[in-house]
């Protein structure tokens, strides 16, 4: 077939008008952007007492060029993001073959505590049929430490996912620590919101709706899938336990909705004679979110109820996921969960500025020695347990309507950039 060399002409201008239409509007994307951040350096930086306007001039140049070199690296940064949220590789898939029911599935969220964060998988790294685990490390910073550390994984199968709606990642607009602007009404949200408390939210919400129902290594895992943080220290039991209680809530308590390994302070007492004490009860307000689980079947029970949990105001999922559940269910959601626990989290109290993490971790590692005769229960004891106080707080910075509607965009959309 001849191919007329008129049209051959014809496709290759379209072609180039249409690659220079893209390239043009491109530059004036980049222009726009820079001019909007001139106007926003001039006004954080105006002062009516300055008189030296060559100085002034000078600091609003500077401060722009770093904004442009920090915009090109946030750049390469989404673009990694992307490539790997899309990707989804499962490194060590040499451990076992394929994702299935008798595979653990852990959901460790990581900020930026790379010390911490290693003492985690220090803990991961010695536990009992890690090697059947997927570790998926769902991130909200893209950092060369962190994810060094991450690759040091060789006991379990992993990946990573990141959170593309980071502070990181917008440093200068929502959903980052957005400047003043000549939008009035958005300046003043900006005042009243504090973009890294919402973020601890938003993140996990991300994550959850993620994990379930967008991520191709998951869509057929039926079971239960726990949650961690960076910061939690785990027994060497711990995956044994989570299958035990697995078993005692599939046979003594149906109706519990959440599986807990982190539910009880830490007391000797509680670890006597390789007997596991499981708890029966109503997730009261002294109990934390350390170590819970749950499955898919609950996880559309939960998401069913999005808009109480993002219209919540509280910058906290688990008091959000309170909420919910003192809204729908008969008092709240009912825990199983073992009284020795099995997760600690290492954290200090924003009341307690002397806290030495360090030292936490010392007294934690140390516990863990202490026990470690009393793990792998051989005795099971079900107590029903019955709390005090199941009122739920609204602990607040989460009353930004753009945060709220975020959370519920992460519920309709599979967002993996």
């Amino acid at each position: 077939m001849t191919v007329n060399p008129n049209t051959l002409v014809r496709i290759f201008i379209a072609i180039f008008l249409v690659t220079i239409s893209v390239l043009a509007f491109q530059v004036y994307q980049h222009a726009v952007f820079l001019q909007d951040q001139r106007k926003q350096l001039i006004h954080d930086y105006y002062d009516a007492n300055v008189d030296d306007n060559v100085s002034y001039d000078l600091m609003i140049e500077e401060d722009l060029h770093k904004r442009k070199i920090r915009r090109s690296k946030i750049s390469k940064m989404k673009s990694n993001i992307r490539r790997i949220n899309l990707k989804q590789r499962v490194y060590n898939a040499e451990f076992l073959y394929g994702i299935t029911n008798v595979t653990y599935i852990i959901v460790i969220q990581v900020h930026n505590d790379v010390y911490l964060f290693k003492q985690l998988l220090d803990s991961l790294r010695t536990a009992h049929s890690i090697a059947s685990a997927l570790l998926i490390f769902s991130h909200d910073v893209f950092e060369t430490k962190m994810n060094q550390a991450v690759h040091t994984v060789n006991f379990a199968r992993y990946m990573q996912i990141f959170y593309p709606y980071s502070i990181q990642l917008h440093p200068f607009v929502y959903p980052g620590v957005a400047y003043a602007s000549d939008d009035k009404e958005n300046t003043e949200k900006s005042k009243e919101r504090d973009p890294v408390a919402a973020q601890k939210k938003l993140h996990w919400w991300w994550q959850v709706n993620q994990v379930f129902d967008n991520l191709s290594v998951t869509k057929n895992y039926t079971k239960t899938i726990l949650f961690l943080q960076e910061n939690d220290y785990v027994t060497e039991d711990f995956l044994i336990v989570l299958k035990l209680l697995e078993h005692v809530r599939g046979a003594h308590c149906p109706v519990c909705e959440i599986i807990s390994l982190g539910a009880h302070s830490p007391e000797p007492g509680n670890y006597l004679n390789r007997t596991a004490v499981v708890a029966l009860e109503i997730w009261a307000k002294n109990l934390p979110n350390i170590g819970i689980a749950f499955n898919r079947d609950i996880w559309h029970i939960i998401k069913g109820w999005s808009r109480d949990f993002c219209d919540f105001n509280d910058y906290t999922w688990e008091n959000s996921l309170k909420y919910v559940g003192s809204q729908h269910m008969d008092i709240n959601f009912y825990f199983t969960d073992i009284i020795a626990s099995r997760v600690f989290r290492i954290e200090c109290g924003k009341e307690n500025p002397r806290c030495d993490l360090k030292r936490k971790l010392d007294d934690v590692k140390s516990f863990t020695q202490v026990i470690r005769h009393s793990l792998y229960p051989a005795i099971l004891m079900l107590r029903i347990v019955k709390g005090k106080d199941y009122s739920v707080d609204a602990l607040g910075s989460f009353q930004d309507e753009r945060d709220r509607e975020l959370c519920m965009y992460f519920t309709k959309n599979c967002v993996w950039y």
